[in-house]
């Protein structure tokens, strides 16, 4: 007897891919002659639902077999109920085998400081001590485990055969699939490499010869994530992260200073092992107000804070990031460029982040009009006003009448018996190039926004469906009005 699986394991797999298997077996079936009877495959799915220390989950099913002896299953809606969108930093912001940490950190403001240890990298699992799963994290690497199930006899019970086994190994992270990408995602683009500098799985809006370029306020928040060396990819080399400040805009001028941290476990993160399974996909913060966080140790981060700079962060217009090996000697990325914009002081800037097809989180500051508008709902219900003691206004005499219905005091004839309110929001953009267009186009698909405040960040619905289009006359300017409400309302129902 032998089992065949067909499946695209030992690469990386987005969870609402194409994620197929395909499932055949010689084994003879009743009423072949010899057959076995009640026959299935049986599917093991095993993750990791916290590594430090190794905490393992598995689920279990079977699937029914056609006539000539296959089966086909689709591994999407298993896939998404395993990893999630990443809001919280991973708890191996901790030191490996540390304390649990005081709270979670919001992702967006990476670096987050627990038990005392400060961390700029976040992994793609969450480890939680508390066994909390809402939400996962955005990567996870499964080990599946396929057998034959049946019974030798007609009305037997069927059974694992376990000399059947075969096993596939999955790298998986949350993200969403495209039609034009098939079955196998070709993900060479996104690994670093020496010959061909590859791109990071987030901020690629804008790339010419090798360069992307993005706007970002002087306080703003910012991160990046990327594809990490692992079992599967061993030619990625994302050692050193270096971050350099100009004077001048796009890269020019004088360079004001350099900042480097390492991609190690004491930073949160691990390379150059191919063990550290789910530490394939790393999130580092990279906006000004998230290096101004980090802690010079002169060996894992080193280098000069953006405050600390001749003439402060006022000075800094620009600033570069890539990523380095064998100790900063050789660029395997490519270079992204950061221009420090002042905003238009006219209006209020609406700082969003939204997750992109990858699970990595993107940005964009609105920096234009925005409106709230409070939306009230009341349920009434008509109430008597008046005693229903009968006894006193037996003769409604007026001493009783007055008693029951005081002429000084408010009356009750309607009640409130349920208050429900709501907040949108009306955001509108400035008129956007046709990189910028693109984004929109992905937050209007993205499953997750936030609205960034400060160190805060909520989370938003975007209940605008279609993209209104307000074009100016032969300029290619597009502008946008956008409707969020928030996801968890700021009052509750009464």
């Amino acid at each position: 007897m032998a089992l065949t699986i067909t499946m695209n394991n030992l690469n990386f797999n987005i969870s609402s891919g194409m994620n197929l298997a395909y499932m055949s077996t010689d084994t003879p079936i009743f009423p072949a002659a010899g057959g076995v009877y009640k026959f299935r495959f049986l599917i093991e799915v095993n993750y990791n639902i916290q590594s430090n220390p190794l905490i393992t989950k598995t689920i279990s099913f079977t699937q029914q077999i056609t006539d000539d002896g296959k089966s086909l299953f689709n591994f999407s809606e298993i896939y998404k109920s395993i990893v999630t969108p990443q809001i919280t930093a991973s708890r191996n912001s901790d030191a490996p085998g540390g304390a649990i940490p005081l709270m979670k950190g919001n992702i967006h403001t990476l670096p987050i400081k627990a038990s005392g240890t400060m961390n700029p990298i976040s992994a793609g699992l969450l480890n939680e001590l508390q066994g909390l799963e809402s939400f996962k994290g955005v990567a996870n690497v499964m080990t599946i485990n396929f057998y034959e199930m049946f019974s030798a006899i007609p009305n037997g019970i069927p059974a694992k055969d376990i000399t059947t086994l075969k096993t596939k190994k999955v790298f998986m992270f949350w993200g969403r699939g495209q039609e034009e990408e098939g079955v196998v995602i070709d993900f060479s683009p996104y690994v670093f490499t020496v010959a061909a500098p590859g791109k990071l799985l987030s901020s690629n809006y804008n790339i010419q010869n090798n360069l992307s370029k993005i706007n970002i306020g002087k306080n703003e928040y910012h991160t990046i994530s990327i594809l990490n060396k692992c079992e599967i990819n061993t030619s990625s080399l994302p050692e050193v992260i270096r971050i350099r400040y100009y004077d001048g805009a796009d890269a020019s001028g004088s360079v004001l200073g350099n900042i480097t941290y390492k991609n190690v476990s004491a930073n949160g993160g691990a390379y150059l092992s191919t063990i550290d399974t789910e530490f394939f996909y790393l999130f580092f913060g990279v906006g000004l107000e998230n290096l101004q966080k980090l802690v010079i140790d002169g060996t894992n981060v080193a280098g000069t804070l953006p405050d600390s700079v001749a003439g402060g962060r006022d000075a800094i217009k620009s600033f570069t990031l890539f990523f380095e090996e064998n100790g900063g000697a050789t660029i395997t990325s490519i270079t992204y460029m950061f221009n420090v914009v002042n905003y238009c002081e006219e209006y209020d800037q609406s700082r969003l982040s939204y997750m992109n097809r990858f699970g990595a989180w993107e940005y964009i500051t609105l920096n234009k009009e925005r409106t709230d508008e409070l939306n009230v709902k009341k349920e009434y219900v008509t109430t008597p006003i008046t005693t229903q003691d009968n006894s006193s206004l037996l003769a409604f005499l007026p001493n009783a009448i007055d008693m029951a219905y005081p002429l000084d005091v408010a009356k009750q004839g309607k009640s409130t018996t349920s208050v429900s309110s709501a907040i949108t929001t009306t955001m509108f953009t400035d008129y956007l190039n046709e990189s910028e267009v693109e984004q929109i186009k992905d937050l209007m698909m993205s499953p997750q926004i936030h609205l960034l405040d400060g160190e805060n960040a909520k989370a938003l619905i975007l209940e605008t469906s279609s993209m209104k289009l307000k074009r100016e006359k032969n300029r290619g300017l597009y502008q946008y009005e956008l409707k969020f409400k928030f996801a968890n309302p700021k009052f509750r129902t009464t």
